[in-house]
This record gives structure tokens, C-alpha cells and sequence, in this order.
């Protein structure tokens, strides 16, 4: 029988057992970590960003769409860790916004969550790159808009979305030098296809277990030559453009009315003394990722709010 809708539960399923797939393979993704730093983090931030997503989403007894979206935006803002994972934060709460007011999910809307989770991680990353995360995702959102147009089983829809994101992926060293010059596709990428992979298999019912794997495997971690050797931080990409070196992340608990133009500010500020910056925030909070050498200074300017 055709799979033409997704309800509360199975979207609530989906979101662990993406969670649950990215973590078991977090290490994997960590050892293609080479942009925009080589510091082998990747899967680890993004495992730790949809850990949080599901957790929330555990922790609720709704199988509303609306409150299960709800927690999972919220649970990600908060949770979202380095570069990668605060750009999935934002590309699951746009997914989230736009499928917020429905009862179900037909390929249709599901299309239309893809493009809005796109065009929220696009807007919240300063300076977008090609063949990062980004592209893979917009690639997967412009295979939904097609496929919508051609079938309402979900099961089909997927199946394709998920072919064409893997071939995208493949295509990131091409559209990257620095992915080339490692023998690597894009970690971003790979993690959100991990996701993506683990989401359909809990929507299909292959995944029989829905409880969050969250205990920490230190013991099968790889030792840092290792690690190096397998893709990340390896001493033959060439890190001479890096020029900031401190990865600093926060939460600005708001205080007070932040606007437009508080937003601006602080961007423009955060710019001016750094790179790979992305700042996000609802009603209540604004999470703020930058690459710097001062990150006094930036955590000075955010105390004013």
C-alpha cells in the first residue's frame, strides 16, 4: 500500500531515528571534517544538534504535528553545536515553520518544508559556500519540489530525494577545492544525508528500536593520528587562509526587545572581528556561532543584550 501521508507519530519517529543514525555514524563524518576548518568535529556537533531535537521531542506526550515540530525547533536552536549543526538547527526549523499548522504530511507540503528549511539555513549563514551542506540540501528541497509534481507516495518521494542528495553529495569535491585536494566529500553534507537516511527509515518502519541512543562510545573513538589520517585535520590541507582560531559559541538569553536592527548590529560587529559566522534566534534566545581571535570581545557585545 502506498505511504501517502505522515502524521505526528511518524514524524516523531523520524526525528529520533535520524538523531539515532547520525550518531552512530558521527565518527565517520567527523573524519571527513576539512571545511571550513580541519578540526574533525562535524559529526559530533550535528549529533549533538539532532540529539537535542529528540530529546525534546521525547520528552512530550503531543503526537500533534504542531507541538512535536515545536520541540524539535526549539530543542535544535538550543542544542546546536559548531558551524554544521547550527546550520541543520535552522534548516529543521524551517522544515518545522511550514508544517506547523497541518494534521498531516502529503509530498506536497513535504516539499514545501524542504524548500523553507533551505531558505532559513541559507539566510542565517553570512557568507554561503557552495558544495557544503547547504548545496546538498537545496539539492534534496529542488528534488522534492519535481517529485511532488509527479507522485503522492511518500515512500517514492523519498527513495528519490535520497538518490539524488547522495549524488550531489559526491559532486561537493568538485565545487571545493579543499574537499579535492583531501579526497573528501563534504562532512555537512554527509551528516545531513545520515539524517535524512535515518528519518526515512524510522518513517518506513525499518528501525524497530525508538529510543535515543545517546551513550558516548569513547571507547571506539580513533586516537588523534588516526582520526588525522582518515580525513580530518590532516597535515596535507593547507590551513594557511585560516585566520581566526577560536571557535566561540553562545546563547544571548534575550533581556530586553531585540530587532532588525540589533540583529544587523551584532552581525555586522561579529563580522568585523571574525569568519564562519552564524547567528540565529527566536522569541527568547539568539545563538550565535564565530570563528575569531577575540572572543572576549564578542562575548562583550553580546552582554548588551
Amino acid at each position: 500500500m502506498d505511504l501517502n501521508s505522515i502524521n505526528g507519530l511518524l514524524l516523531k519517529k523520524m526525528i529520533i531515528a535520524g538523531a539515532n543514525e547520525l550518531n552512530d555514524n558521527k565518527q565517520l563524518v567527523d573524519s571527513l571534517n576539512v571545511f571550513p576548518v580541519p578540526d574533525g568535529d562535524t559529526g559530533t556537533n550535528m549529533s549533538l544538534t539532532a540529539l537535542a531535537a529528540a530529546k525534546e521531542c521525547e520528552k512530550i506526550n503531543s503526537l500533534s504535528i504542531s507541538e512535536v515540530s515545536k520541540a524539535a525547533a526549539n530543542g535544535s536552536l538550543r542544542g546546536a553545536r559548531g558551524n554544521s549543526g547550527v546550520i541543520l538547527s535552522q534548516l529543521l526549523r524551517g522544515f518545522t515553520k511550514e508544517i506547523k499548522a497541518v494534521e498531516e504530511i502529503d509530498t506536497t507540503i513535504l516539499a514545501n518544508a524542504m524548500v523553507r528549511g533551505t531558505e532559513t539555513a541559507y539566510k542565517a549563514v553570512m557568507k554561503p559556500k557552495e558544495g557544503t551542506i547547504l548545496t546538498v540540501a537545496k539539492a534534496m528541497a529542488d528534488k522534492g519540489l519535481e517529485m511532488a509534481s509527479q507522485t503522492d507516495d511518500i515512500e517514492e518521494f523519498v527513495k528519490q530525494v535520497i538518490e539524488y542528495g547522495d549524488y550531489v553529495l559526491s559532486q561537493t569535491p568538485e565545487m571545493l577545492p579543499v574537499l579535492k585536494q583531501a579526497g573528501v566529500v563534504d562532512s555537512g553534507g554527509q551528516g545531513l544525508m545520515q539524517v535524512v537516511k535515518g528519518a526515512v527509515d524510522g518513517l518506513l518502519g525499518r528501525t524497530v528500536d525508538f529510543s535515543l541512543d545517546t551513550v558516548p562510545d569513547s571507547g571506539n573513538r580513533p586516537a588523534a593520528g588516526e582520526k588525522a589520517a582518515r580525513g580530518a585535520a590532516r597535515t596535507d590541507i593547507d590551513t594557511a587562509d585560516i585566520k581566526f582560531g577560536y571557535c566561540t559559541e553562545f546563547i544571548i538569553n534575550l533581556e530586553k526587545v531585540y530587532t532588525d536592527k540589533d540583529e544587523t548590529e551584532l552581525k555586522s560587529y561579529l563580522e568585523s572581528i571574525g569568519d564562519s559566522l552564524v547567528v540565529v534566534s527566536d522569541d527568547e534566545i539568539v545563538k550565535v556561532h564565530v570563528h575569531t581571535n577575540h572572543p572576549g570581545l564578542a562575548f562583550e557585545k553580546a552582554l548588551a543584550f
